[in-house]
């Protein structure tokens, strides 16, 4: 965009915002925003005229320091607060200074903005001269040397002291830490807290009171391990672990805005081939090549691999608003490319789209290495159906299509010539007109309505012929010109005495000569077109018909025409209006055709299975975008793998679009990260937090591990037992480790108040899926039907499992927005566990917790308890899986029995809830339901 000097000014004016920026170290996660979002929207939007050498208006924004020097003093912007900064008025367009000035900025850009000033502008201190595109990118030694990039080890296990208390490798590693810092483990958790840990984990349900004492009565060594096994030979173990995986892979059904958005209406059934592949334990390795390049894997089933690409397929689409096509298409490929480098790798890669990574050796090339597979790549819709059903339902499809436009140029037809005729009557319409003009003189609700209807006419066309006739439209018809003349005496004389009752003889010859007019001009152009179809049936060739001049009026008459009976004219109907003024035969003729649109919808066939799924496309290295630009390209860089995970130079890929060569190089063995990431994601779901504390970022930025030889030893042993996720659920839930308490010790708090080293297992709070999906099942009324369509989750009465409901990325669910959902635009690797008072309203007053306490006292009243204290026993060993205590006992027999509660006048407040119910609710608000010790 080429500036002008309100460019020029307008851009200065960011100068102001973002001058005040303190120089605070920013987190790790604003850089990382700043990289992905702000920085290229800079390089779109401002750096043609102040970056690269440019800086009018003495403005340059391509550094921190040339932000920070800015041009004019004043703060604009309010770091955290974007509602109190003047920036965000200036890209919405609310100031009297607009930018960008002649077009406003798409709307994510401005979202963007305006999270980056909430999350305090954050700018990372950057190498000028690197930003700058000088000297050359190079992998240094100590780089190759980082910890992430060296190849996965098999550490020799540990000895250590407390040998007794180890009961797998697992421990011998987590013991040595633990003494190297004078620490010890607390004990090891109870029976039924072990159990119920370890249900929510695999399952995300709450074990039933039948499996709490089958455990407690089994002393065997092996009790333990049987439950595990148990659990894992569930079908809903990859319903828990997949929506684990759908975070990591944004799974959304549709887009973040409305429109021309790209739907995914049968996008369940990568949600569902999700869950397959979890419960049949395909390997790891298989599991990543069939989301990257499954359709490519014809050792697949076909429907299985042409389903699996869904991890992008189903991705957000940014549409070119604001005419920034080239930028919503760049996009679009680094959504892609983040949601690759995150998921398998643990590398942010999106950081480089706009130079080299600055933290961790990541060039630019390589981003655009990447990229240019995807741009390589098409997203397709394919038939999981044989092609006669296809077509069956095609055809149907044509013939609903082809009835609907009968029945629509039937309804237009009927409209135009009821139009038509209603120039027969156009004076008394415009007589009409006069007594409702005049009658408001009088009486101001006087309504179309009430004239239409004692005059005998149709409301919608008087009311239209009012507004059209209304004063300030005279001279738009210059025929009516003597009818406006005498409706302005009417209308501006202080001393009117018109009656509304009486029409003046000249209103109503100006009406008449009106009418005679257009009923001319009417029969002139009937004529004209019999005399036309005349010559037309007499031509003897196509060339001959070609040549007879069109039955047009001449332009005077036809306006005037169209100004009274074309759609929107004095007697114009429309299509929605014409239905109700048909009569006879007409109205029969109009019931029949609808009759075959209803037949012909009935008898179409369903929809056929489809795959939203990927295709290759036309192989074509890219360009590098300079300063991320994408209307400014560099040099070419062919498709191949990030440089630092290649041994020597990575070689270009040549197979088509090259995605199963990249799949193949990510699911190597030899691949240093792929294996660390995904062991790091499991023991995170475990313990709540994982060896490494950022599991989508093993970068310089990142946290190290806190146990690197345990995280190489899984890694290894995960690879050795075949990719195997859930053996891997067994290594580390078997071990003294996960069975752990959640006991706090003081001396070990003091030393490690974070539990980083894993002297207790950490109490954690149910995500919002086996929260509402544990309401459901204890309850009595959770649905278990595995996988199919999604469902509504606004719909209170829906009984089947969180997993299973609909994930909008425009309108996401109000309930999975309060309690923490991720956003499904990005790939997530952890959830938030916010606490707000909005969580406990919606606790106390939602209908979906009404419902759940009362079919929760409907359950345990019919349990066959003989007693309260038995039935308040049957609650609490469904919903915590043990007994209540003598106190607890006894405060609910107190709630239970006690006089309700009395206005001042000693009236009952009366409750929708009964005793039961009311105490229901509360156990089902309980802290203890909500969290997992």
């Amino acid at each position: 965009m080429r500036a002008t000097p309100l460019t020029a000014a307008a851009c200065l004016l960011f100068a102001w915002i973002v001058a005040p920026l303190a120089a605070a170290e920013p987190s790790p996660e604003g850089i990382e925003f700043f990289e992905r979002k702000i920085r290229p929207l800079l390089a779109t939007h401002c750096y043609e005229c102040h970056g690269g050498g440019a800086s009018k208006g003495g403005l340059s924004l391509e550094s921190q320091a040339g932000v920070l020097r800015g041009g004019v003093s004043g703060a604009l912007i309010v770091p955290g607060k974007p509602d109190e900064s003047l920036l965000i008025e200036v890209i919405r367009h609310q100031s009297d200074i607009k930018m960008p000035p002649r077009q406003k900025l798409p709307d994510a850009a401005i979202a963007d903005l305006t999270d980056w000033v909430r999350l305090g502008a954050p700018w990372p201190a950057t190498d000028d001269a690197a930003m700058n595109g000088e000297g050359e990118f190079r992998i240094t030694p100590e780089q190759r040397a980082f910890w992430a990039f060296q190849p996965v080890s098999n550490p020799a296990i540990p000895a250590v002291k407390a040998s007794d208390w180890p009961r797998t490798s697992i421990d011998h590693f987590i013991q040595s830490k633990l003494e190297g810092e004078g620490l010890k483990p607390v004990p090891p958790a109870d029976k039924r807290t072990l159990l119920r840990r370890a249900t929510f984990d695999l399952i995300g349900l709450p074990p039933t009171p039948e499996e709490v004492q089958a455990f407690l009565e089994d002393d065997s060594p092996e009790a333990f391990a049987r439950v595990i096994d148990r659990l894992l030979a569930s079908p809903h173990y990859g319903e828990r672990w997949g929506r684990y995986w759908l975070d990591v892979a944004r799974y959304g059904e549709d887009q973040a805005h409305t429109f021309q958005a790209r739907l995914y209406p049968q996008g369940f059934r990568y949600r569902d081939w999700v869950v397959k592949a979890l419960n049949d334990d395909m390997p790891y390795d298989r599991f990543i090549e069939a989301q990257i390049a499954g359709d490519l894997m014809e050792e697949l089933d076909e429907k299985e691999r042409l389903v699996a690409v869904g991890y992008f397929a189903l991705g957000p689409v940014y549409y070119a608003d604001a005419g920034c096509a080239p930028k919503a298409a760049a996009d679009q490929l680094d959504d892609r490319v983040d949601t690759l480098t995150r998921g398998f790798l643990g590398l942010t890669v999106s950081c480089a789209r706009c130079h080299d990574h600055k933290f961790d050796p990541i060039s630019q090339k390589d981003y655009y290495a990447l990229a240019g597979v995807f741009r390589s790549t098409d997203y397709r819709e394919v038939p999981l159906a044989p092609p006669e059903v296809v077509d069956a339902y095609n055809q149907a499809q044509a013939k609903i299509k082809e009835q609907e436009q009968a029945v629509n140029r039937y309804l237009d037809e009927s409209a135009r010539e009821y139009s038509r005729s209603l120039t027969s009557e156009l004076a008394r319409y415009l007589a009409a007109t006069w007594k409702l003009q005049a009658g408001r003189l009088s009486n101001p609700s006087l309504t179309p309505a009430t004239v239409a209807k004692a005059e005998g006419l149709v409301d919608f066309i008087l009311d239209r012929c009012d507004k059209s006739l209304a004063l300030e439209n005279k001279g738009k018809i210059p025929q009516l010109a003597r009818w406006h003349e005498l409706q302005e005496q009417l209308l501006t004389s202080a001393t009117s005495t018109s009656s509304a009752d009486e029409v003046p003889a000249e209103v109503l010859a100006a009406a008449a000569d009106f009418q005679q007019q257009v009923q001319a001009i009417l029969a002139e152009q009937r004529q004209r077109t019999v005399e036309y179809e005349a010559k037309l049936a007499a031509a003897t060739s196509e060339e001959e018909k070609k040549k007879l001049p069109k039955p047009n009026l001449e332009k005077p008459k036809a306006d005037l025409l169209n100004a009274v009976v074309a759609e929107r004219g004095l007697l114009g109907v429309q299509r929605n209006q014409i239905e109700r003024l048909l009569k006879g035969e007409q109205k029969e003729q109009l019931k029949a055709i609808r009759a075959e649109l209803d037949t012909l919808r009935k008898n179409a066939p369903p929809k056929y299975d489809l795959a939203h799924s990927l295709t290759e496309g036309k192989p074509a290295d890219m360009p590098v975008y300079i300063r991320g630009n994408p209307e400014k390209a560099g040099e070419t860089v062919p498709r191949r793998f990030l440089s630092i995970l290649a041994d020597d130079e990575p070689q270009p890929f040549d197979q088509g679009s090259g995605r199963r060569q990249l799949a193949r190089a990510i699911a190597s063995a030899d691949n240093p990260l792929t294996a660390r990431v995904m062991v790091n994601r499991v023991w995170q779901h475990h313990f709540g937090r994982g060896l490494v504390g950022t599991p989508s970022n093993f970068g310089q930025l990142g946290e190290r591990p806190t146990h690197p030889e345990l995280l190489d030893h899984l890694a290894s042993a995960f690879v050795a037992e075949g990719w195997s996720l859930k053996a891997l659920h067994r290594r580390i839930m078997l071990s003294a480790t996960y069975q752990l308490s959640t006991r706090v010790d003081a001396a070990n708090y003091e030393k490690d108040p974070d539990n980083r080293l894993l002297w207790r297992m950490n109490r954690r709070r149910l995500d919002v899926e086996a929260w509402r999906d544990a309401l459901l099942a204890v309850s009595g009324n959770l649905d278990l039907t595995l996988g199919g369509p999604s469902g509504n989750l606004a719909d209170s009465n829906y009984r089947r499992r969180t997993f299973y409901g609909a994930v909008s990325r425009h309108d996401l669910n109000p309930l999975l927005r309060l309690f923490d959902f991720p956003d499904p635009n990005i790939t997530s690797d952890r959830r938030t566990s916010t606490t707000v008072p909005l969580q406990q309203l919606f606790i106390l007053n939602s209908d979906f917790l009404v419902q759940q306490a009362r079919a929760l006292a409907k359950r345990v009243n019919a349990s066959g308890s003989s007693s309260e204290p038995d039935r308040i026993r049957s609650a609490f060993l469904l919903l915590f899986g043990r007994e209540p205590s003598e106190a607890e006992t006894e405060l609910g027999l107190v709630f239970l029995q006690a006089e309700p509660f009395k206005d001042d006048s000693g009236k009952p407040l009366m409750s929708q809830l009964s005793p039961w119910e009311q105490y229901a609710q509360v156990l089902l608000s309980a802290n203890e339901f909500l969290y997992i010790d």
